[in-house]
């Protein structure tokens, strides 16, 4: 298929969501067998809300989200479906199966890439210092490509801190990279997330005075668990 110049801004941002907590996969054998489908699961029904506007402005074929409840959780999840299998077709071969970064002649279209990377991999958390709330945003993910996506950060003026890579969670599971983000390089690029929990906090230390928001960045990250949850 073809992504004219009206969609550029949906189809980049739904190569981020895939990058990130997207995924393509074929359904069930009986109802469609040898197709592909797009799906994604979210705590975050606006995430899901976001993704599906941006695949309805791509394809005729129907965006179903549904809620559902998980174990081991107070929160519903939202799973979102789209059929669509010449479209995940094209999300497969511009990112090499999730192994590189597409390319993007446009500023529009970067931006919108890099909200839908960071509103699935992306977080913003709280100082740990019980006395100093003041927000710190960062990217983390076991993916090969996130030096590239460090560096088209920076290209888009996203200024970012120091690369490094944490320890494995388990034995046998990848090492996942990160690295900090200067928020007010994120507020001036006009970047913002999809996810109200998460551009809440950025409003919050965006609207705060220069000493309220001035806080060190932390030396290293917050827990596994932390981190999932400020995600």
């Amino acid at each position: 298929m073809e992504i004219g110049k009206s969609a550029g801004k949906s189809y980049a941002y739904l190569l981020g969501v895939y990058l990130g907590d997207g995924c393509v996969t074929k359904p069930s054998p009986r109802s469609a067998p040898h197709r592909l489908c797009f799906k994604l699961n979210t705590i975050d029904e606006d995430f899901a809300e976001a993704t599906k506007a941006a695949l309805e402005n791509l394809t005729d074929h129907r965006v179903s989200v549904c809620e559902h409840s998980v174990k081991k959780s107070s929160k519903p999840n939202f799973s979102l479906y789209c059929g669509d299998d010449a479209l995940c077709a094209k999300l497969i071969f511009d990112t090499a199966r999730k192994t590189r970064l597409p390319n993007f002649t446009m500023r529009e279209s970067e931006i919108a890439f890099i909200e839908g990377l960071m509103d699935s991999e992306g977080f913003v958390a709280a100082n740990s210092n019980p006395t100093n709330r003041r927000y710190y945003m960062g990217f983390k993910c076991c993916d090969p490509w996130v030096r590239d996506f460090q560096r088209l950060l920076e290209i888009a003026g996203i200024r970012t801190g120091k690369f490094a890579t944490e320890k494995p969670r388990k034995p046998g599971y990848k090492a996942p990279s990160r690295f900090h983000i200067k928020m007010q390089s994120w507020v001036d690029s006009g970047a913002r997330f999809n996810i109200a929990r998460k551009q809440s906090r950025v409003d919050e230390w965006a609207s705060a005075g220069p000493y309220e928001r001035r806080a060190r960045y932390p030396r290293r990250l917050p827990s596994e668990a932390n981190t999932l949850d400020a995600r």
